[in-house]
């Protein structure tokens, strides 16, 4: 009977320190775990009191670039005024979501036979929010939100003394991102137009530039596809009126890319 009873308390005291050494075991491997976790998480990442915030850069409003700029968005460019072809350069580009590339003589060309400040008389860009491209001390970015009044006649111009009449409709355009590139001689190179940046704002149907435009007085622009594709191609090397949607020679050889019109956007 001692015996038995013996052996019930051994086995019981063996129990409970086998208990035990496992319970201490599992609990300092998982202390261990996420101590290592934590050291882990914490040597790969960033608190936010170890973050460097970079200054705001700041652009000089009387940045000579910024001044020329201006002053060639609304008195020289042939969509917001009368063009000044001495401010381009002959190796100029215009490119937009669904116009270009066109050469200097296309754009003007094309500038002509719209005769856009002609049918909107009040057509102003708003433009806004000038700056250097910190990787092209050349090129000027900046937005315009365009707004005006379908009230010029004879109306837009499609060529072949074709117009669309003025039917007194009000422009609100959505904010776009424009830029301006100058060359040594502080010519124009590349103009960027009509890349919008809310397409929620404004009557364009989120369009930009002369295409925005054509939306907001109602004239309805095709969606880029093969129906907009054949429009482009027809009108600009089958019968061309004047206004061209891209250039089919003389295209400066800085300007390498391939697609034209509305391809890509």
């Amino acid at each position: 009977m001692i015996s038995i009873t013996s052996s019930i308390v051994v086995l019981a005291f063996v129990f409970m320190t086998t208990c035990s050494y496992s319970s201490a075991f599992t609990i300092a491997a998982t202390s261990s775990k996420s101590r290592s976790t934590t050291e882990l998480y914490s040597s790969s990442t960033t608190t936010p009191s170890a973050v460097t915030i970079p200054p705001i850069p700041q652009t000089d409003p009387n940045h000579p670039l910024i001044q020329i700029a201006n002053e060639y968005i609304y008195t020289k460019s042939g969509f917001y005024s009368p063009h000044d072809p001495d401010s381009f350069s002959n190796e100029f580009i215009f490119r937009g979501p669904y116009i270009g590339p066109l050469n200097k003589a296309d754009y003007l060309a094309t500038m002509d036979t719209f005769g856009i400040y002609k049918a909107i008389p009040d057509i102003n860009p708003n433009a806004f929010g000038f700056s250097i491209d910190p990787l092209d001390p050349n090129r000027v970015w900046f937005m315009v939100r365009n707004t005006g009044t379908f009230t010029g006649e004879p109306g837009l111009g499609f060529g072949n003394e074709v117009y669309v009449p003025p039917n007194g409709k009000s422009i609100q355009g959505c904010p776009e991102t424009f830029s301006i590139t100058f060359d040594d001689q502080q010519k124009v190179k590349h103009l960027t137009v009509g890349y919008v940046a809310d397409r929620f704002q404004g009557n364009t149907n989120g369009k930009g530039a002369a295409v925005g435009i054509f939306n907001s007085i109602g004239i309805p622009f095709p969606e880029p596809g093969p129906l907009l594709k054949f429009i482009q191609w027809f009108g600009t090397e089958v019968y061309n009126t004047g206004a061209s949607s891209y250039s089919t020679k003389d295209i400066p050889a800085w300007w390498t890319s391939e697609e034209k019109a509305s391809q890509g956007y």
